[in-house]
């Protein structure tokens, strides 16, 4: 597609212009000044957390990481509250949640532009070749998800009302058998799930929300305000190993391909798929207010944050209204891509 071409140049040309002013050599005091941060995150192809954690990237940006896996988003919600993790990768349902059960926690960085990688799949056999043949059909879907979400502004936008579907509340995990078994048509979920459909379900994709100009399946990184204010160096430190991450994985994609399906036992041939929909995030672009996920507020992304609060408050996942106004930080990502001084300079 090219979109995809687009962006792909585009993500090669900001590497090789920006590349020489942040990538990162270890500070002169990393080995007696670690700055100790948790990172809680998920099985997910996030290529970038993932090959900095496995390329010693964090050590290297003067930092002394310790891991947590959790399965779903949902959990860091009370890791943050008891204060088990400093960083969680969760995605933008799970911090809305969060924020609505008294997390004071804000997003300082995209881990991951689902839009292309969330979508519906559905069985050959299910006479679903488009939308429009959704009506009297059997849908799985997570309620309260970012696909439950698509789902229903993929309805309205073909003009299916909701009661001309039966929408089955399946976890994706739950949805693969389901297709299998031909107790439901289609499914509205995400990667890898998708390519599971698609590989063990005898499915096809029949469209991403990308496709329809819907992009709210956004993953990002949540910090506590009270732990950023307290320790804003270290944040600053694991964005710009991030950075570091992003221009290896630009000179060497296999790298980032062959790390996740390492870390999630799936084919590499899958994740090449998935590669190609859902490239890394380019972290120069997060303080452009015009970029589709930029942190800056009132841009594209924040205004659909308060979209997908309204939502779940409608769907009664969340039970009270959300001020969404300042759940972005843009300044910590500003201040990790300026460009290092000497070694001397940078560590003092």
């Amino acid at each position: 597609m090219n979109h995809k071409i687009l962006k792909n140049i585009a993500l090669m040309l900001g590497c090789l212009l920006g590349a020489g002013a942040v990538f990162i050599a270890p500070v002169a005091s990393a080995q007696t000044n670690l700055l100790p941060i948790r990172i809680g995150y998920q099985s997910t192809p996030n290529w970038l957390l993932l090959v900095a954690k496995n390329m010693n990237l964090f050590e290297k940006a003067g930092l002394a990481p310790t891991y947590e896996k959790f399965t779903a988003g949902l959990p860091m919600i009370t890791a943050a509250q008891n204060d088990q993790i400093d960083l969680g990768d969760v995605g933008d349902v799970p911090f809305l949640m969060g924020l609505s059960q008294g997390v004071d926690w804000v997003m300082i960085g995209i881990s991951d532009e689902g839009a292309y990688t969330e979508g519906l799949v559905a069985r050959k056999d299910s006479g679903i070749k488009t939308l429009a043949d959704l009506k009297g059909k059997r849908i799985g879907c997570y309620y309260g998800s970012t696909a439950h979400f698509g789902l229903m502004m993929a309805l309205r936008q073909t003009g299916i009302r909701p009661d001309q579907v039966e929408v089955v509340p399946l976890a994706p995990v739950e949805q693969l058998p389901a297709l299998m078994t031909n107790r439901i048509d289609a499914a509205m979920t995400w990667e890898p799930w998708m390519q599971n459909m698609v590989h063990q379900a005898d499915a096809k994709i029949i469209t991403t929300e990308g496709d329809l100009g819907i992009y709210t399946n956004v993953d990002g990184y949540a910090v506590r305000r009270a732990w950023l204010l307290a320790h804003r160096e270290t944040a600053v430190r694991f964005l710009r190993a991030l950075r570091a991450a992003f221009v290896l994985v630009q000179k060497d994609r296999g790298l980032a391909i062959s790390t996740v399906a390492k870390e999630m036992n799936l084919k590499e041939s899958w994740l090449k798929t998935i590669y190609q929909d859902d490239p890394p995030p380019n972290l120069d672009w997060w303080s452009d207010q015009g970029y589709q996920y930029s942190l800056v507020e009132g841009a594209a992304f924040h205004r659909r944050l308060g979209y997908l609060a309204t939502f779940l408050q409608e769907e009664k996942i969340i039970s009270k209204d959300l001020d969404v106004s300042d759940a972005l930080d843009v300044s910590v990502i500003t201040e990790a891509m300026k460009p290092l001084g000497t070694p001397a300079e940078t560590a003092k």
